[in-house]
């Protein structure tokens, strides 16, 4: 592909997180699908791609100290590698070509799938650093999956 094209993904939930280092801001991107019908083996046997992450419906929510907190829906997730610059726009385009040749499998998830992208920004270290952007290619990217997006950015700098 040339510098701009993005092929169309196909149907699926992008839940973009930013991790980051003590005083500087790195991004990784997981793309996920969440659905009450299915479950992440019927999810990978439609889309022909086996997730990064899997996670059963009412199993304990990884990381929470409190058990009873559960996974509320089945979820399975897919990330760019660790070899992929951590920019916003290198993991966008690894995960557009990475899913794109199984658009019409994703596309066919629908209605039984939730399907958004999520991008979660976190500031730390001693800066704030706003004014990123999404480019138009990563909205047109998503809009051709029909993904909602959804951005939320978390201030953890020292103060």
């Amino acid at each position: 592909m040339g510098g701009g094209e993005h092929p169309p993904i196909g149907l699926g939930k992008c839940r973009v997180i930013k991790t980051t280092s003590r005083d500087a801001a790195t991004w990784r991107k997981p793309v996920a699908i969440f659905s009450d019908a299915m479950s992440a083996a019927e999810i990978s046997a439609r889309v022909g791609i086996e997730p990064t992450i899997q996670r059963a419906k009412g199993d304990p929510l990884p990381g929470k100290r409190n058990r009873d907190i559960t996974v509320v829906s089945h979820q399975w997730v897919w990330r760019p590698g660790d070899d992929i610059e951590r920019s916003l726009d290198a993991q966008l385009d690894a995960i557009w070509v990475a899913l794109s040749p199984k658009a019409a499998a994703f596309a066919s998830l629908f209605p039984d799938a939730k399907v958004q992208l999520d991008i979660w920004i976190t500031h730390r270290g001693s800066d704030l650093s706003l004014g990123w952007v999404l480019d138009r290619r990563h909205v047109a990217a998503a809009a051709t999956f029909g993904a909602l997006i959804n951005i939320d950015e978390y201030d953890y700098t020292e103060r």
